[in-house]
């Protein structure tokens, strides 16, 4: 039962029910075709065969007509219509040339205009007399093709007719009959569908067997890929399926679900990183917020005390909110379920805005702030609150790695008639060469210590909002050199 709900089966089953429509179809075309030559050549045989009768009666009809003439008789006894002397001639022919090995198995009858037989080969005896309507026909020259089954003698056999007139002047003077058994056709025609019959069902099912194997060896491949599969789990998520070099679908499918498993394997490391940073982040505040109670229960304290403590907590309480709203916020970036609300922006006056709200933090370390702006109106559509938190986050991480009286340098400009360039340069600390590939990555900070503010999402969130933005975030940088972030966002 399993077996017949497999692809090989189904595969087998389908390949030999088209080649057995392909097979019925050019078995019926070649049977038609074959039965339709062999008639054609029998119809092309009596034909040619009453033309030679004709002829050698006519050539007989000479000869005894000279005789004729030289005995003197008048010309009216030179024709063959109603001629008794022509029927003598005729059956005098047709006795002595009816036993010539190329008429064998042809049977001669000659009749008059009165649909009398005249002349006719030993082997006509019984053979029906020429129906009136028919016999019409020919009166009015036109030849024509029968097949009758034959009386007496040639009881349930069929022959195949040829009715011919003969002309003297515009007049019938004669008709010719020719006629064959069809016999040999009909054994020729049996003998093809013995065969056919026969081999039709062989070479199905010797094709199936064959197809079998072959749908074996090709979907071979993917047994392989399937035991491969059943080994692959969440603790071995490195083994890579077996990618066979067939340059075929099979080959794409492998690639293709390797591509998968890395993908996979990426995102369960990340997933692992992030509980494992969660875990981190969630435990200072936690453990913070536990000591404090723990020092406020031991004893009664004065309200200011108190008061102070409920502080501490209620920070350590935002701070917590705030990481729950970040990682909501990814969360829906990655589930494709933050959709920008798009609506006409000018970006010189939006960048001028996020600069103003985060001038104040520059200035508590004697930072300096230099924007150029653009030299006409960038205009684009997108979320302005986001498109804000873009250019705020990395705002925000270059005024904190920047030390005091640093400078940073914010420029907008057009890359071309289609992409807007935001660049944010500062001259801080840098970021080391083998960091930079990580900036981007949640929970990701410079300072492995973690003591600094902040939990190391704000660069994924605005990477997160500038690829929702059909844009793109690119950094650069060298350790005691500075850092250049450089956003491109496309222009309406």
């Amino acid at each position: 039962m399993v077996f017949a709900k497999s692809i090989r089966f189904k595969i087998t089953i389908l390949y030999m029910a088209i080649l057995a429509v392909t097979l019925t179809s050019f078995s019926g075309m070649l049977y038609h075709n074959v039965s339709t030559g062999l008639h054609e050549n029998m119809d092309t045989l009596l034909k040619s065969s009453a033309g030679g009768v004709e002829q050698a009666i006519d050539t007989y009809w000479q000869a005894s007509n000279i005789e004729a003439i030289e005995r003197g008789e008048k010309p009216e006894a030179l024709r063959k219509r109603r001629n008794y002397n022509f029927s003598k001639i005729a059956h005098r022919w047709v006795k002595q040339e009816s036993t010539d090995p190329r008429l064998l198995d042809i049977i001669i009858q000659i009749f008059d205009t009165d649909g009398n037989a005249i002349a006719s080969s030993k082997n006509t005896q019984n053979i029906s007399k020429i129906p009136d309507s028919d016999f019409i026909s020919v009166l009015q020259g036109k030849p024509r093709f029968d097949t009758i089954n034959s009386n007496g003698a040639f009881e349930a056999m069929k022959l195949r007719i040829f009715t011919t007139p003969v002309f003297e002047g515009e007049k019938v003077a004669y008709i010719v009959q020719v006629a064959s058994p069809l016999s040999s056709i009909e054994v020729a025609l049996n003998k093809l569908k013995v065969t056919l019959f026969i081999l039709f069902p062989l070479t199905v099912l010797i094709t199936g067997v064959m197809g079998a194997f072959l749908a074996k060896a090709t979907l071979h491949p993917v047994d392989s890929m399937i035991h491969t599969i059943h080994q692959i789990t969440a603790e071995n998520m490195k083994l890579r399926l077996k990618v066979p070099e067939t340059k075929d679908e099979i080959q794409h499918l492998a690639e293709t679900f390797n591509d998968m498993l890395k993908r996979l394997e990426s995102a369960f490391s990340s997933q692992r990183r992030l509980f494992e940073n969660l875990s981190h982040e969630l435990k200072t505040p936690l453990t913070i917020l536990k000591g404090e109670f723990e020092v406020v229960l031991r004893k009664l304290r004065t309200q200011e005390e108190y008061k102070d403590t409920l502080a501490s907590a209620l920070e350590e309480i935002n701070r917590i909110a705030k990481l729950a709203e970040n990682l909501l916020l990814l969360a829906r970036f990655d589930s494709k379920e933050s959709f920008p609300e798009k609506r006409a922006l000018e970006l010189n006056a939006l960048t001028q805005a996020v600069i103003n709200n985060i001038k104040g933090l520059a200035e508590l370390k004697n930072i300096r702030m230099n924007f150029k702006k653009a030299g006409s109106d960038m205009l684009l559509t997108g979320d302005e609150s986001q498109l804000k938190t873009l250019i705020l986050n990395i705002l925000d991480n270059a005024v904190k790695y920047t030390p005091n009286n640093g400078i940073i340098n914010i420029a907008l400009y057009k890359d071309d008639a289609a992409t807007a360039k935001i660049s944010i340069d500062d001259n801080g600390v840098g970021i080391p060469g083998e960091e930079l590939a990580h900036v981007f990555d949640r929970f990701y900070r410079a300072d492995k210590s973690r003591n600094s503010t902040g939990f190391g999402l704000g660069l994924s969130i605005a990477k997160s909002i500038a690829e929702a933005h059909k844009g793109a975030i690119d950094v650069k940088s060298k350790p005691s050199g500075g850092t250049i972030f450089t956003i491109s966002l496309p222009l309406s």
